[in-house]
């Protein structure tokens, strides 16, 4: 199967020009046979079930999963994603952007890992707490974790890579005694990644104190509460990237470089991937300390977890931002804040700012994971937006030949192949209001309604960082007179984060971001039209020309559709939620969670398709029948 999905990815290379004509032939002769949503033509069209609501965690015949985040993809087909399973009945719905339906298993692997896994299964039967989810029932103790599931290989069965509960990996103890492990995982706060290029797959994890050391007094130091944790490509031990253990601990591979103290957390999901010069294992990473007066400082790292070595930094608060991000007629800013990386191919890429709250320098940047590497501005406060925008009716084109406005916003979440950067920017000084109110069921602990003001001038980007070109993939606000169903934002709101202060833990407060993922010059992304349509959209072949052109953007799925494009036991269903990460999109495969619901039934899951070749029964059943033939496919 793994060479039947590499072949087909070379044959689309090839096909994709002939393939986005035949997209927009057929979109227009599809036949809306959908009562409760309209029906476009979209490339992807036949799903596989990676998880969903009917499976069963692995090791137990009576929980069954009910939440998932957005999942993550490698180019053979291997998935990543964060789940939660609870008794036989279910559980509750889980918030938005985190859905999922199950797949089948088959023999259980045995990995270092899933030993101790079992075991936590077994005598596990507490609830736990976590952000997010789709999903549907109610039912008993609930167990959270990270799970894969290799669709390149038929039947292949749900494996357990952590969960609530379970020993962390070493070290996990006593400094100088070999006793019984003392730290356990508690929570993973952020979706997990896997490293395009091979099984190397990273995530965050929570954890009870995991490491205890006797300093120079012979006090007791507890440390080691929070970590990332990774599997290497053709292993199955879960091991340690890095922990935020006291230096006391004597593991110095874990310190801050050029200051001996720890870090305190690791924000957002660490970006695993492969060194092309040594074939090392690398983790990127945002990192978060305090100095030797007090001050709160933070930066973006790497570290060489195969090798075992120490950190290395790429950027920290206090560092001077390259001119190419300053805006006209300045010379000097130093960053103030950095965004959680994305690597690939030996590289990372960042948002780094001078001031996260109120910007006014900074922007997106490169850099080889290298010690004292430099930082290359992919976009900045000097980046002019690319001429194949339309103003919106207000400004005088004319005075835009001669004054063309810059970027002075940009979104955290990269997505980043090697060559291609996708993200989310915004220009000019207009504004929208976004009224926020916290949901109905009590889960959003501590939250409150608040109002929001971002961007009215936003766009989807894709950066071609060899050629040194950028393209404006898509726009807010009408590209034409009376159009209604323009973009009108591609922001999204959650309220995350620890509401009760607990020390290290990030706040509890209103979080924005961008959904999108890059496939080389392909881009897929989430947002939300001016006639309330919200789905996902994408675009194949952004570089062909210099000019992109809007037509070119199609509809892949959207809210109100029915369930059953995606899952049969979800025929009927309307879908209510989409979610989509930086790491869904690759090789041709797009991984994405979903949850449908009527008010009444429910049904989540994770969800592959692949980019069909044009001639396939997938287009003769788009031609003939449109969406209400489609149909999901059990790997």
């Amino acid at each position: 199967m793994k060479g039947v999905l590499r072949e087909s990815s070379r044959v689309v290379q090839h096909i994709r020009p002939l393939q986005k004509l035949c997209f927009m032939v057929l979109s227009t002769t599809a036949v809306t046979a959908i009562s409760i949503g309209t029906a476009y033509a979209t490339p992807f069209s036949s799903w596989t079930t990676v998880v969903n609501n009917g499976d069963y965690l692995p090791g137990s015949a009576t929980k069954t999963f009910f939440s998932y985040n957005q999942p993550s993809i490698n180019d053979e087909g291997l998935v990543v994603f964060r789940a939660r399973a609870k008794g036989s009945h279910g559980g509750e719905e889980g918030h938005e952007d985190e859905g999922g339906e199950g797949g089948h298993g088959g023999e259980k692997k045995s990995t270092s890992a899933s030993d101790s896994i079992e075991e936590t299964l077994e005598s596990s039967g507490s609830s736990s707490s976590g952000s997010g989810g789709s999903g549907s029932g109610k039912g008993g103790g609930t167990i959270e974790g990270i799970f894969t599931r290799d669709i390149s290989v038929g039947d292949s069965s749900i494996l357990a890579v952590a969960v609530r509960r379970q020993n962390v990996p070493t070290p996990n103890g006593l400094e100088e005694e070999s006793k019984k492990p003392v730290g356990t995982f508690n929570s993973f706060p952020s979706f997990p990644r896997i490293d395009a290029s091979s099984d190397t797959l990273a995530f965050r994890g929570q954890s009870s104190p995991s490491y205890v050391a006797i300093d120079y007094k012979n006090d007791v130091i507890n440390s080691g509460t929070s970590g990332l944790y990774a599997i290497l490509d053709n292993t199955d031990e879960l091991i340690t990237g890095i922990r935020n253990i006291d230096p006391d601990g004597g593991i110095s591979e874990y310190l801050v470089p050029g200051e001996g103290g720890r870090f305190e957390q690791f924000p957002g999901a660490p970006s695993p991937t492969t060194d092309p010069d040594t074939g090392n294992n690398l983790i990127a990473f945002k990192g978060n300390w305090t100095d030797t007066e007090g001050n709160g400082q933070t930066g973006v790292y790497y570290r060489d977890i195969l090798a075992n070595g120490n950190v290395v930094k790429i950027a920290e608060r206090g560092d001077d931002i390259p001119k190419g991000a300053l805006p006209a007629g300045n010379e000097s800013f130093t960053f103030g804040s950095t965004a959680p990386p994305s690597a690939a191919a030996g590289k990372m890429v960042f948002t780094g700012l001078d001031n996260e709250d109120a910007p006014t320098a900074g922007g997106i940047f490169m850099a080889d994971l290298k010690e004292d590497a430099s930082l290359k501005t992919i976009a900045g406060f000097k980046t002019e937006v690319p001429s194949n925008f339309i103003p919106f009716s207000s400004v005088e084109t004319s005075s835009l030949e001669n004054n063309p406005p810059t970027l002075n916003a940009f979104g955290e979440g990269l997505s980043f192949d090697g060559r291609y950067v996708g993200f989310w920017a915004g220009w000019g000084d207009d504004t929208i209001k976004r009224d926020l109110t916290c949901k109905s069921d009590g889960k959003d602990k501590g939250c409150a309604g608040e109002t929001k003001y971002v961007s009215k001038n936003q766009g989807i980007f894709l950066a071609d960082t060899e050629a040194d070109k950028l393209f404006l993939v898509a726009e807010t606000g009408p590209t034409f007179e009376g159009q209604t169903d323009y973009f009108e934002d591609f922001l999204f709101w959650n309220f995350s984060g620890n509401p009760d202060g607990e020390e290290g833990l990030e706040s509890a407060k209103w979080r924005s971001s961008a959904f999108l993922a890059v496939d080389g010059n392909d881009i897929v992304f989430k947002g939300l039209k001016a006639n309330g349509e919200e789905g996902l959209y994408g675009a194949l072949n952004v570089d062909v020309t210099d000019q992109f052109d809007y037509d070119n953007l199609f509809t892949i799925l959207t809210l109100g559709m029915d369930g059953g494009l995606l899952d049969e036991m979800a025929e009927g269903l309307p879908i209510a939620s989409l979610g989509i990460e930086r790491d869904g999109f690759r090789n041709g495969n797009l991984a994405i969670t979903a949850s449908m619901t009527d008010g009444e039934s429910n049904w989540s899951g994770v969800y592959v398709a692949p980019v069909p070749e044009p001639g396939t029964g997938v287009l003769f059943a788009l031609g003939l029948g449109g969406l209400g033939f489609w149909r999901r496919r059990k790997a």
